[in-house]
């Protein structure tokens, strides 16, 4: 059946190979075709790569419910302020922590044990040396922030 006059046919979208998805558009650039059969589960759901099977789900805490001494609050946008600058052409990255109030030093102290690297504070602001943003958010949503 051919379409009616003025509309485009639509193609159907190439099969994916067994080892992976076709690269055909870019060309590949060496190193291995990813496997994207291996994401998923064997419920049908979609598993990303950077989930660790034994973690809890997020938003879960991961700390007790003792109450903290510090709070951090959302931007305007609603999004947790946690923000990455990166300095001398990319070769330092820091992680920036903002509109927090109450015991800052314990807050930085949490940082620190968190990150696992040191934080100093700034005015207005936390800094933590290298790139922790998933890390620091996601540790904020596991507390309730």
């Amino acid at each position: 059946a051919t379409p009616p006059l003025g509309t485009v046919p639509k193609e159907q979208p190439p099969k994916p190979r067994p080892g992976g998805y076709d690269l055909k558009i870019y060309g590949p650039r060496g190193g291995a075709i990813p496997r994207l059969n291996a994401l998923i589960l064997d419920e049908g759901g979609y598993n990303p790569p950077f989930l660790d099977p034994g973690a809890l789900p997020p938003a879960e805490p991961i700390e007790p419910d003792a109450p903290k001494a510090w709070k951090v609050l959302r931007s305007r946008n609603g999004n947790l302020p946690v923000y990455t600058r990166y300095r001398y052409g990319g070769t330092e990255v820091t992680t920036l922590v903002t509109h927090f109030y109450g015991d800052i030093d314990s807050m930085r102290k949490d940082l620190m044990m968190v990150c696992e690297a040191p934080c100093r504070i700034r005015p207005g602001k936390l800094e933590v040396r290298g790139l922790h943003k998933w890390k620091i958010k996601e540790w904020l949503l596991s507390l309730g922030m």
